[in-house]
């Protein structure tokens, strides 16, 4: 199994210690394959999103991007030659519906099957878990304007819905989540995030990560394990 990298959010000067690590895992030589389908287009251009990870990235000393715009027809074999993924913010409901009906999804597990790294922010990040509805909630809700009826993510993050641009205002939503749809929810931050190596899953940030249950708020800080 590959490498997963989940952001509470797409903020440059908030994700810096994730995305360092990020790179640390990846070849510099390789290339990167940015996918940014969940940006609504009447907030930003293709062409704006393509100069804001241009911006972020040759800061931290990698510089080969290629970006995808469409899902269509892809294969295996075309993923395989990057030497990371990554999947940017937007709409989840659309996001998930473009890389479901373009069977984006399947090509993905293989992808981390055979080794790979995939960094999701914000919508991104959400897709991986158990189910999406966690973006239909709190201060950045998202709206389900493609009419998607299957919630079920890719259910990457052992059993875990994700949350992002989480505040504590989100609080009484998430234990209502966790009760209606029976599936934990951990909540990060627009500062934090998580990776997984080796099959363990760690916070990284400058705030902490939170694991919602039917009774507890659990604080995760930085440098701690989700699982053991």
């Amino acid at each position: 199994m590959g490498q997963i990298f989940l952001s509470g959010g797409v903020n440059a000067n908030k994700t810096k210690k994730l995305d360092e690590i990020f790179l640390k895992g990846i070849t510099k030589s390789g290339r990167m394959l940015y996918i940014p389908v969940a940006m609504p287009r009447e907030a930003f251009s293709y062409g704006e999103c393509f100069e804001w990870i241009c911006a972020v990235f040759p800061k931290l000393g990698y510089l080969h991007i290629d970006m995808w715009t469409d899902l269509k027809n892809r294969s295996s074999k075309e993923l395989n030659k990057y030497s990371a993924i990554y999947i940017g913010g937007g709409n989840t409901f659309s996001l998930l519906n473009d890389i479901r009906k373009n069977g984006f999804d399947k090509q993905l597990a293989l992808y981390l099957k055979k080794g790979g790294v995939v960094y999701g922010g914000s919508a991104g990040a959400i897709i991986f878990g158990k189910s999406i509805k966690t973006a239909g909630f709190g201060g950045d809700a998202d709206k389900n304007n493609v009419g998607l009826r299957n919630f079920k993510g890719m259910n990457l993050v052992k059993g875990l819905s994700v949350q992002c641009h989480y505040t504590k205002n989100d609080d009484l939503e998430m234990f209502r989540f966790v009760k209606e749809f029976r599936s934990n929810v951990l909540a990060l931050p627009d500062e934090t995030g998580i990776y997984s190596k080796n099959g363990k899953w760690k916070v990284v940030g400058d705030k902490s990560a939170y694991l919602f249950t039917s009774d507890h708020k659990i604080e995760l800080k930085h440098g701690s394990e989700l699982f053991d």
